[in-house]
């Protein structure tokens, strides 16, 4: 049985694992130099860094679990303003990730949900995110959830710049 729970310090582990092989799962296969790609899986997603995060109050993580096994995350950043977005109250959905065996099984659209009505109860009336151009499961998924381009910046790894669109959402 699949349940979505808001992670703790506990999972930061659990959430490693998870960054590193869902991103390389997903993005792997543009990385021309795997060094690059390893050096970034290394710095970003090491059990102190994601157990650091964790720990600091405007970041959010919930965990899928399917049984016992982890199978994807979610991270919100609440107070993260925006270049492209003219509001207030503004929070990034900063990493949502499943493990490639379970995407479109409709478990993004429950997390989505969790990380939605957190944001609204917190009083969040924008949330926006950056989505790989060139990710177009993932762009048409964030459209039919109503997500809209408002922007767009490049993103560096290693030798490699990826260019990335900014979408967003108002929030009810």
């Amino acid at each position: 049985m699949i349940t979505i729970r808001r992670a703790t310090i506990k999972d930061s582990e659990s959430i490693s694992f998870l960054g590193k092989k869902t991103f390389d799962e997903s993005f792997g296969y543009l990385f021309n130099d795997r060094r690059d790609l390893i050096g970034y899986l290394d710095a970003t997603f090491s059990s102190l860094k994601i157990k650091n995060s964790i720990d600091k109050s405007h970041n959010i993580y919930w965990l899928v679990v399917d049984d016992d096994l982890p199978i994807g995350y979610a991270k919100l950043q609440l107070n993260a303003p925006s270049e492209f977005i003219n509001d207030d109250k503004v929070c990034k959905l900063q990493k949502i990730y499943f493990l490639k065996s379970y995407v479109s099984q409709g478990i993004g659209s429950r997390l989505q949900e969790e990380v939605f009505n957190l944001a609204i109860k917190q009083g969040y009336t924008s949330l926006w995110l950056s989505v790989l151009k060139e990710n177009e499961k993932a762009i048409s998924f964030y459209e039919r959830k109503n997500y809209k381009i408002v922007g767009e910046h490049l993103f560096t790894i290693g030798k490699q710049n990826f260019d990335f669109w900014v979408m967003a959402i108002q929030l009810s």
